[in-house]
């Protein structure tokens, strides 16, 4: 045996299986044709989301007070428990109630874009010194996001029935083509 060891040549990483690829390809190609009939569909769509949405919080509600049940002796036990009892108690109205969830889930949406407007505008301003920096164009985002928030806010209820479909049809599109772009290679033959 010698003292020196040879250095070992790095492995051939494997190439992506082409199921990958046709995973990819299948799930991005629903996605967007989900996305259309959203778009073509908003009212359905949003209803859709509202009615998900309120399934999403009964899941959590609930698995949270199973999780209590196992570790109730946690920290913060009793916000916990508030929380838990909070998910299930919306998740229970807006199954039974979908349309009015819609609007509540339109004023939510509105007030995050009128949030995340103003700190991109506060972001920008705090950077507009750097040279490097586009903060012209930050603030613009900004002040764009605030309208579009005012705007969704201003015309409800008519805005709640619409406006998360749209959203969730844009959301759909935009996630189906990244999948399309995220796809593994082909390989070559």
């Amino acid at each position: 045996m010698s003292d020196t060891a040879t250095p070992t040549a790095p492995k051939p990483q494997a190439s992506p299986r082409p199921a990958g690829r046709i995973i990819f390809m299948i799930v991005g190609a629903l996605m967007i044709a989900l996305g259309v009939v959203a778009a073509f569909a908003p009212m359905m769509a949003t209803f859709a989301a509202s009615v998900w949405f309120g399934a999403a919080m009964l899941a959590a509600g609930v698995s949270g007070l199973a999780l209590l049940m196992v570790d109730w002796r946690a920290k913060g036990f009793a916000w916990c428990l508030l929380w838990s009892l909070v998910a299930i108690l919306a998740g229970i109205c807006l199954l039974l109630h979908p349309w009015p969830g819609a609007l509540a889930i339109t004023v939510i949406l509105g007030a995050a874009l009128i949030a995340q407007g103003a700190i991109a505008i506060g972001h920008a301003l705090v950077h507009r010194t750097h040279t490097s920096c586009p903060w012209r164009r930050m603030a613009l985002g900004g002040a764009l996001a605030i309208v579009l928030g005012g705007l969704l806010i201003w015309m409800l209820p008519h805005s709640g029935m619409i406006a998360p479909g749209v959203f969730l049809a844009i959301n759909l599109i935009s996630f189906g083509l990244s999948l399309f772009a995220a796809a593994p290679p082909r390989e070559a033959s």
